[in-house]
């Protein structure tokens, strides 16, 4: 026989068998592209790209990167998996409806960075995130504004048991929240019974939440914990600028809080709660908080147990009670400076 012949017959024998390997219909890219002209029937390659974060992700490899081509509205997205959205060479714009702008539900190994975002929910519905993380190792936020929002600009979870981290740098968060619903917050750390988030703010400026600016809050868990660490952060014009919380049996929050404007704010500058709080201030400028029809208005309020730890260098007065006289408050502990 042949040797075409055989290879032929080989070759025949093969196919019929289902031997022969065929790439898969749809493989996922490491790096995809979307753009304001995009179309997500495309591939998200440079040359075709998609048009929105939903289209790109299902064509993104776990681990991979989606590119900002040029300026755009992207929409939102639900993240399942790690994942960097990258735009900060143009505009990304995320404008949602009834929906939040990114929902992160990741395995537990899973880092999800946003950078160089416009998040916009002007009309989101009640009870919506710029950024919600409920699972997942990590999220990073850097170089994007996040405004609008009736629930929180970034809520961050922290699924029971684990461990998860949030970077934020150079955020800025405006506008956020609902009248009379004390639950939302610029940015709240809430974590589930028996995890820990581990927090990083810097350059952060928040301003003009309807109730807490930053909150770490532990209500209704147990060996729970925040570590936290804020710089060169504002937190102005909102109800209250920070507050902690962890009210007896639920875990600890131990936060530094340094080189920071806390001001404005018409009820609180700072509030501790909690046995479990312990705040440390360094160098920070806590002033004009409270107004005239804030009751319990004050600069700091050390309260429910909490220690709040002053060290020397910061700034605490011009802070005034529902009565329009000073009323800047005390930190209840003092710290010395090494």
């Amino acid at each position: 026989m042949s040797v075409g012949k055989k290879l032929m017959l080989t070759t025949a024998a093969l196919l019929a068998s289902g031997v022969l390997y065929s790439a898969p219909a749809a493989a996922q890219a490491t790096r995809t592209w979307i753009s304001g002209v995009g179309d997500d029937v495309n591939p998200c390659s440079r040359t075709a790209p998609c048009k929105t974060f939903a289209g790109a992700i299902s064509k993104t490899a776990n681990g991979g990167e989606i590119n900002c081509l040029d300026p755009g509205g992207f929409g939102g997205v639900t993240v399942t998996k790690a994942m960097t959205f990258l735009c900060d060479t143009t505009e990304g714009g995320v404008l949602v409806t009834g929906t939040n702008g990114f929902t992160i539900n990741a395995a537990d190994t899973d880092v999800v960075t946003i950078s160089g975002m416009d998040i916009f929910g002007p009309t989101a519905g009640p009870g919506l995130n710029g950024v919600r993380f409920i699972n997942g190792a990590g999220l990073n936020i850097r170089n994007t504004t996040i405004k609008g929002f009736t629930a929180q600009g970034v809520s961050f979870e922290v699924g029971a048991g684990d461990t998860s981290f949030l970077n934020l740098d150079n955020v800025i968060i405006i506008g956020v929240g609902t009248v009379g619903d004390t639950t939302t917050s610029g940015i709240k750390v809430a974590p589930q019974t028996g995890a820990t988030a581990n927090v990083t703010l810097n350059n952060v400026r928040l301003s003009n939440a309807q109730n807490v600016g930053l909150r770490f809050d532990l209500t209704g868990t147990t060996g729970t914990k925040i570590n936290a660490v804020v710089t060169d952060s504002v937190f102005s014009n909102d109800s209250v600028g920070v507050q902690l919380r962890a009210p007896a049996g639920t875990g600890t929050i131990n936060a530094t809080v340094s080189n920071s404007v806390i001001s404005g704010n018409t009820t609180l500058g700072v509030l501790g709660n909690g046995a479990g709080v312990t705040g440390r201030f360094s160098n920070n400028v806590i002033t004009g908080n409270g107004a005239l029809s804030a009751a319990g208005s004050t600069g700091v309020n050390a309260g429910g147990g909490s220690t709040l730890v002053g060290y020397g260098n910061n700034v605490l007065d011009g802070n005034l009670n529902s009565a329009g006289t000073a009323a800047n408050g005390a930190f209840n502990a003092v710290g010395t400076p090494q």
